[in-house]
């Protein structure tokens, strides 16, 4: 179209073409505008030429610039110029980097009409290219004749619109050629035009565009220059003044961020006030502008710490959220509150949260301010800042504020919502920072469950946010919680939860805050480790935070509180293992802690544990204080520090932690107790009544200033206790003695009782009250804290193993109970104290057809976590330490189920308890319910041994209470005595082996007095032991209980004894007590029918359970097993068993006899269910080191007693253990009764024939045949092929009375034939046959 288009103005460097009247016509007026409307210009888009083409010629045209009318219209300045033949042009809108944005098709027929109708006034859409906005061209036709001389153009003011379009291409964000042009068109423009100030904004803007290109300063100077400009030249009233206000404000904080000069940042401050203070009250704009001034005054107060800026920012926030909560629907009750005030408005919320239904017509409304703010955002931020002005002024109300806020945002938005699980996250954080400063278990709770449903809700959150994990901080709440409850679940979860994070997610451990995660876990060991005395927790927790300071700089700010928790946890391993090297490591950290740290904010928590290291150290010395006084004299001299220079140190260091201390802080009761502590060290060393004056009065302090719920402040109140005995012990003021009870006996009142101190402060109430009725009470606590410390969580070997230190405390209860004259009482307490694991799996296995009558499902759901939790405690396996991390992890889990399983039991049994009827359901026993159960065949006897005295009482069918007979002539070093000695003889005759041999008997009280002589007493005779039994103790129960001689006539007819003896006592023959003698005997098989029971409750649920025997599984199993690996042969098993099996064929009996490789260990256990009863032959095995490895030896494989208690046989009646040291027992546990006989017990047994020591080959197949021939014969009729074990007692005492009366029979004629023995030689032989005899007991009914 090289000469078919032209413009007065057209952009070309060619001469005009040649003009002919007529020839040529003129688009005039030509304009595009939009068709939507716009307010703000910084929203429209640049537009710069109009290019039009002939239609038959489209490679050609000419380029017209487009100028700026207003926000909608841009227009053609001049008039534009066409030759008559065009029939038909295309008009196209560019920007300035060539992209066409609109086009259309102008038919110019029209022009040569007469009528103007055709002419003026037309208007078409223009096609956008992509989505844009619609675009409308209007024009007017107009011949040469017609419009005179074209008007002229406006210069260089045309080329304000060279500018580049936003719209365009990303990288084409602006271009050089626009800002010169701009520049140019500024120089050639007056400052009257009507353009001017649009062509300063113009240049500010494409001076912020190619800052973010280059990022050259020189442009936001310009930019600020060009828009300070167009400021000035704008009336406040225009609608432009706003707007330019914004993006002036912007364009500093542009600037700001470049050189982070705080001027700038006032500047943009200044200008968004000025824009809020132009903004008049309705503008829909004015929250907007509200919520922008308030995030660049939170900006300043981040810069500058300016308190003021911080509650500034709050308060333009809270107007923003006031006019935007006017708007919503639902709503205005909250915004006419916050007008009020925000105390109103809080109270509002709170008031609203209570109602279910409140806000639902504005929840998930999500609507945005012309500035892209949102209410959820506002509210989020002010919620945000609430919480900073509290971390900073330490007000609570601004964290409750935060928190309602953050509440109601909750509620207006929920599931489904964006970000929704951010504002969970939010929540969540501050209700776990405010339990840190209130301690409010509510608030750690609402935390825990807000928190795992952000992780519920968005998974991808649990690896990081904002900086921390939300997996760490629900484990840490648990921690937290635990800090306060005491609740060892807390505790578990939450050393769960951070060993997944670190154990199992191989990234964690590279994450920047691996090492916080880590410390956690170490810590949550350690913590455990105070909690269960487990070796291995502390060994893990001492590993892992090694590994943590290892990944810790130097110059890391927590390498002080790291290093002072490394030094705790071996400060407190030296106080377990005794290592020196451990507690000067700790104070060598403590120290290095406290030169190292940064800052001031854990100088309290570093300077305590610096001191309780030092008080550590001086236990070490006390440890040296039995030195000889020359020794003494000769450290003294020493320059070394000693106890009262380390006490010193510890007192100054409290001091000074104190000071440094807030007022409010909860670490308050924790440094004043630590003071306690080391004011109580140095009295113990100075004497001084001050120091333990400024004990108590520090002790007094930790307790003023914790709350009640805190389950720390139970252990401040038995300290306290101390301190007030230690006082005593110098004064001798009985006030003392009355505020130390006080002290314990809240102690034990407190809400969250940790079982170990209140074992400890119920054992001091007892010393206190020793004389008074008032122990009862003590003694109650004592003893449910000890069965609170060998729960249900642990496993059977876990719970074995904290029992030793708690044996002798129901003796020593008991003992008191029969000085006061409460027999009931003892009995209660050695039945609840004694038996510990026997009586939980009882209580696992106790038939609930009762229950379920009344609540079936209850019962089917106790009956499920019962089977389960006898199969954790007896299957699970111990952690070891080298195990890999996920072995241990997957152990751990085992632990936790575990100990949620046994938390479920008990909730289960309080629900049971809760019918009425069942008030009682699995509680300990009352010595009246268990007298009501007595077999009515003899009585029960309970034997009780204690440094204090030695009782029996006895329980008998009929009597109302039992009945106390004090047994003056024993004492407990007598019984240990006798267990020493007795021992000795076995081993010295072959009874027992030597590796069993336990340690020289001395009583504890004279050891130290005769530390240093090298003598040993000469161990007594057997005769010697069995006579001092029947002396001392047997012969006094048989004449308080009238049992005279029995008539040998018929052994069915004499009465029966049940003995349960205790500690010592249960491993000494009570049953074959007596005095034999060469001219004759005495003893107690001449009085009565012998059986053990383990404890009272185990013997009456077999009188209680008169169930029968399935006759289908009525019958008598036999192995022998001679030729087991690693052991000698026993050739007389195989005959023992013949020769039951012949007599029991004979007989009729269902009998099936198995021998030696033909059973597998499966296929035994298989026949003890199928069989009633059951003969084993074999080796028997006592482990002393783990009980519950005792074992069976077969020869395919070890029957082990843990194995058996797994089993639950519910038509077991009798178990006849022919093999050594069945009934044997642990003598570490000798209150648990821990042998292969009690086992077979606890698997559902209810009569056990076992052995105390090692038995000969031929006796024991005497005595089978004796046993089996006594059982068969009295069977009653008709019995037809089943098997009834119920006369077993009886069976035994014929057995055992017949191989006594063939072993006196032999030694009389061996004496015979041995004339020339000396005296010595034949009670040598009298003692052997004693102990042929002896080891057959009987246990159960």
């Amino acid at each position: 179209m090289s000469d078919v288009t032209e413009n007065v103005n057209a952009k070309e460097n060619g001469a005009p073409p040649h003009e002919v009247p007529d020839s040529c016509f003129y688009l005039t007026n030509v304009a595009i505008e939009r068709v939507e409307q716009l307010v703000n210009e910084e929203l429209s888009s640049d537009i710069a030429d109009l290019w039009v083409r002939d239609i038959e010629d489209l490679e050609e045209g000419r380029c017209y610039p487009l100028i700026s009318a207003g926000p909608n219209r841009w227009e053609v300045k001049g008039a534009i110029k066409l030759p008559v033949v065009v029939r038909e042009v295309r008009c196209e809108v560019h920007c300035t980097a060539g992209h066409i944005h609109y086009i259309t098709d102008i038919d110019c027929t029209a022009v040569g009409l007469r009528s103007t109708t055709f002419k003026e006034g037309l208007r078409k859409t223009m096609q956008a290219d992509g989505e844009g906005e619609e675009r409308v061209i209007s024009w007017n036709f107009s011949m040469a004749s017609e419009s005179g001389t074209p008007f002229a153009d406006d210069g260089l003011a045309a080329h304000i619109n060279a500018c580049s379009c936003a719209g365009c291409i990303p990288g084409l964000a602006y271009t050089p050629k626009a800002i010169e042009i701009l520049h140019s068109a500024l120089l050639l423009t007056p400052v009257c035009h009507p353009s001017i100030k649009r062509c300063f904004v113009k240049l500010a803007k494409q001076h912020e565009l190619a800052f973010r290109v280059d990022r050259s300063p020189s442009h936001i100077d310009e930019a600020i220059s060009a828009l300070s400009r167009a400021l000035e030249l704008t009336p406040k009233n225009d609608s432009d003044f706003l707007t330019l206000l914004g993006n002036l404000a912007k364009i500093h904080m542009l600037r700001f961020d470049l050189t982070e000069d705080i001027s700038d940042l006032n500047q943009a401050i200044s200008r968004r006030r000025q824009a809020v203070e132009a903004t008049p009250q309705g503008n829909q704009s004015l929250h907007c502008r509200y919520n922008s001034l308030g995030h660049l005054l939170q900006s300043r107060f981040d810069r500058s710490g300016d308190l003021s800026d911080l509650s500034d920012s709050i308060a333009v926030l809270t107007k923003a959220m006031a006019l935007m909560l006017g708007t919503r629907t639902g709503l205005q009750s909250l915004a006419k509150a916050l007008r009020c005030s925000f105390r109103s408005f809080l109270q509002q919320i709170n008031a609203s949260l209570r109602d279910a239904q409140a806000f639902l017509s504005a929840a998930r409304e999500n609507r945005m301010g012309p500035c892209n703010c949102s209410m959820a955002n506002l509210l989020k931020n002010i919620a945000k800042l609430l919480r900073l002005r509290f971390r900073r002024v330490g007000k609570l109300p601004d964290l409750n504020a935060s928190i309602s806020v953050q509440r109601l945002l909750v509620r207006l938005t929920g599931e489904g919502f964006p970000n929704f699980s951010s504002i969970l996250e939010d929540l969540g954080n501050s209700l776990q920072y405010r339990f840190q400063h209130q301690e409010e278990v509510c608030d750690i709770d609402e935390a825990i469950a807000t928190l795992q449903k952000t992780v519920q809700l968005d998974p991808s959150r649990v690896k990081i946010t904002g900086g921390s994990c939300i997996t760490h901080r629900i484990a840490y709440s648990f921690l937290l919680k635990y800090n306060v409850t005491g609740n060892c679940d807390d505790l578990n979860e939450a050393v769960r939860i951070f060993q997944q994070m670190v154990y199992v997610d191989s990234d964690a451990i590279k994450h920047p805050c691996a090492a916080a995660w880590l410390g956690a876990l170490a810590l949550s060991f350690s913590q455990r480790f105070d909690r269960t005395g487990n070796p291995r927790d502390l060994t893990e927790a001492i590993s892992i935070q090694e590994g943590v300071i290892q990944r810790t700089q130097d110059d890391d700010e927590a390498i002080g509180p790291r290093l002072a928790t490394l030094s705790q946890m071996l400060g407190t391993r030296f106080e377990v293992f005794g290592d020196s090297e451990d507690i000067n490591k700790a104070i060598s950290f403590g120290r290095k802690a406290i030169k190292g740290a940064l800052n001031n904010d854990n100088q309290g928590f570093l300077l305590n544990n610096l001191a309780g290291c030092l008080i550590q150290r001086i236990k070490k010395d006390d440890a040296k204080e039995a030195l000889p006084a020359v020794l003494e004299a000769a450290r003294r001299v020493e320059t070394s520090p000693g106890p009262l220079d380390y006490a010193t140190e510890a007192i100054t260091l409290l001091q000074k932690a104190l000071r440094l201390t807030p007022s409010e802080d909860r670490a308050l009761p924790v440094l004043f107790n630590s003071l306690a502590r080391c004011f109580h060290a140095r009295f113990k060393h100075s004497g001084d009544l001050r120091d333990i004056q400024e004990a108590i009065g520090a002790q007094l302090k930790a307790i003023k200033l914790s709350p009640d719920w805190h389950a720390g402040k139970a252990n401040f109140m038995a300290y306290l206790g101390g301190l007030f005995h230690s006082r005593y012990h110098h004064t001798g003021d009985d006030e003392d003695r009355v505020e130390m009870a006080k002290a314990y006996e809240a102690a034990l009142a407190s809400p969250f009782p940790i079982p170990r101190e209140r074992l400890q402060a119920a054992l001091q109430l007892t010393k206190h009250y020793s004389e008074t009725p008032k122990a009862v009470a003590a003694f109650d606590a004592a003893i449910d804290a000890t069965a609170m410390m060998v729960g249900l969580d642990q496993t059977i070997s876990q719970r074995y193993s904290l029992i030793p230190g708690l044996s002798e405390m129901p003796l020593k209860a008991a003992a008191f109970a029969c000085r006061l004259g409460r027999p009931d009482k003892a009995v209660e307490w050695l039945e609840q104290g004694r038996c510990l694991v026997w009586s939980q799996l009882n209580n696992l296995r106790t038939p609930l057809e009762v229950l379920r009558t009344h609540d079936p499902e209850l019962a089917t759901q106790i009956a499920d976590a019962s089977r389960r939790l006898e199969k954790a405690g007896s299957t699970r396996s111990p952690v070891d330490d080298h195990m890999s991390r996920s072995e241990k992890l997957s152990l751990d889990d085992e632990a936790h189920m575990h100990t949620k399983l046994a938390r479920r039991w008990e909730d289960l049994l309080k629900q049971a308890r809760s019918i009425p009827g069942f008030q009682s359901f699995l509680k300990p026993f009352t010595c009246s319910s268990l007298i009501e159960h007595l077999p009515s065949s003899g009585p029960v006897i309970i034997i009780n041994a204690s440094k204090t005295r030695c009782d029996a009482i006895a329980l008998v069918a009929g009597l109302e209470e039992p009945l106390h007979i004090p047994l003056p002539n024993l004492t407990i070093s007598n019984a240990r005595m006798y267990r020493a000695s007795l021992n000795k003889q076995l081993c010295a005759l072959g009874f027992r082996t030597p590796g069993a041999e336990i340690e020289e008997f001395s009583d504890s009280e004279d050891a130290l007095e005769r530390a240093a002589r090298p003598y040993k007493s000469k161990p007594l005779h057997v005769r010697s032991i069995l006579k001092a039994l029947w002396t001392e103790v047997v012969k006094p129960i048989l004449e308080a209980l009238a049992i005279s001689k029995a008539s040998t006539s018929s052994n069915k007819n004499v009465r029966r004894v049940w003995w349960c003896p205790t500690g010592v006592l249960s491993f000494l023959p009570l049953h074959a007590a007596g005095i034999y003698e060469d001219s004759g005997s005495e003893c107690v098989l001449d009085y009565a029918v012998s059986s053990y029971t383990p404890s009272i409750s185990s013997l009456l649920e077999r009188v209680r359970d008169a169930r029968r025997v399935n006759r289908t599984r009525s019958g008598l199993f036999l192995t022998n097993q001679p030729n087991a690996a690693g052991y000698s042969a026993l050739p007389g098993t195989t005959k023992e068993v013949k020769t039951v099996y012949d007599i029991a064929e004979k007989r009729g009996v269902r009998v099936l006899k198995v021998e030696g490789k033909e059973l597998s260990v499966n296929d035994c256990l298989k026949y003890m269910e199928e069989y009633s009863g059951i003969h084993l032959a074999c080796h028997g095995l006592q482990s002393t080191k783990a009980p519950l490895k005792s074992q069976l030896r077969l020869e395919a494989g070890a029957l082990e007693l843990n194995t058996i208690m797994q089993k639950n046989l519910k038509d077991a009646d009798f178990a006849f253990l022919s093999a050594c040291q069945t009934s044997t027992g642990e003598e570490k546990l000798d209150n648990e009764v821990v042998h292969l006989a009690a086992g077979m017990l606890a698997a559902g047994y209810r009569r056990v024939v076992a052995t105390m020591w090692n038995i000969r080959d031929r006796p024991a197949i005497e005595v089978a045949d004796d046993f089996y021939r006594y059982l068969f014969d009295h069977r009653e009729e008709p019995s037809g092929t089943g098997f009834d074990g119920s006369l077993s007692a009886h069976a035994l005492h014929h057995a055992t009375r017949e191989l006594r009366d063939r072993l006196d029979v032999a030694r009389k004629i061996q004496d015979c034939l041995n004339e020339s023995w000396e005296l010595e030689d034949r009670l040598k032989d009298l003692e052997k046959s004693l102990l042929i005899w002896i080891p057959y007991v009987h246990f159960g009914y």
